[in-house]
């Protein structure tokens, strides 16, 4: 904090390079042993099989590896995600309050305005990618299940889904399984974290927009309106963004069985 608004800029640039190298190389080696990026998708097919021709009776051992790595991939991707947020937003301060104690005007006003750009693109990204990685890491069994669909399936796997599509089209009658019941449960454990996140971010969003556009009002300063009115506007318009993802999950988490036979239908 004693460091010069420059070599702090320049500090957390570089903190927010080194985050995101971190973030797409480091998860795959940390979490990674007989399964990795590069097979997961095979393994869980193969691993899917034999759970569902088990009925249900427990994971099997590839399943259960592959799902241990898939929660540890996204459990360390989640913890890059925060660091790198957390950085985004400390290098927003930073610029907007070093682009204050230059000179006004109209042109500088703007330049104060565009310097933030990065920053909050940074912290977007940041955001987004937090709230994908901590939904895969607490369901990641349901986070795999797209990639059964993905690319086609052939031979033992194209007998099991069809078998799924069958029971995902008569839920909820009778004669389901243990396994697509469990799978009926994490889905809707899938939307409804994401649904969770999704609302605590538009009442963030929401109240930013609210705080901004009432100090836009008060300010007897002629410029604070230019400067905070355009952001109460954006903080409402991703508010309103983050409250349809927020109103499209609890649909598919209260209605999961649903939700699932139109991702297996092809609809994900």
């Amino acid at each position: 904090m004693t460091a010069t608004p420059r070599r702090r800029i320049s500090t957390l640039i570089a903190s927010a390079g080194a985050i995101l190298l971190a973030f797409f190389l480091a998860p795959d080696a940390l979490a990674r042993t007989s399964v990795s990026t590069a097979n997961v998708s095979d393994s869980f097919r193969q691993g899917f099989i034999d759970y569902w021709q088990s009925d249900g009776r427990g994971f099997p051992p590839r399943l259960e590896d592959t799902v241990t790595f898939w929660f540890r991939f996204h459990l360390v991707k989640a913890g890059l995600s925060l660091l790198l947020l957390a950085v985004a937003v400390a290098l927003g301060v930073v610029l907007w309050r070093h682009a204050r104690q230059r000179a006004g005007g109209r042109s500088a006003r703007l330049r104060r305005g565009l310097s933030c750009v990065p920053a909050g693109m940074l912290g977007l990204f940041a955001l987004v990618a937090l709230m994908a990685n901590v939904q895969g890491a607490v369901a990641p069994f349901a986070s795999l299940l797209p990639m059964l669909v993905n690319g086609g399936a052939e031979g033992e796997l194209a007998t099991v889904l069809a078998q799924v599509r069958q029971q995902a089209q008569a839920h909820p009658g009778s004669g389901h399984s243990p396994a697509f019941a469990f799978m009926v449960g994490e889905f809707a454990v899938y939307h409804a974290v994401l649904a969770a996140m999704a609302a605590t971010v538009t009442c963030v969003l929401a109240g930013t927009s609210i705080m901004l556009w009432n100090r836009s009002r008060a300010s007897a300063d002629g410029r604070s309106p230019r400067a905070t009115r355009p952001g109460a506007a954006v903080s409402a318009l991703w508010a309103a963004a983050a409250l349809v993802i927020t109103v499209s999950n609890v649909m598919n988490a209260a209605n999961s069985s649903r939700a699932l036979a139109h991702l297996f239908a092809g609809g994900w």
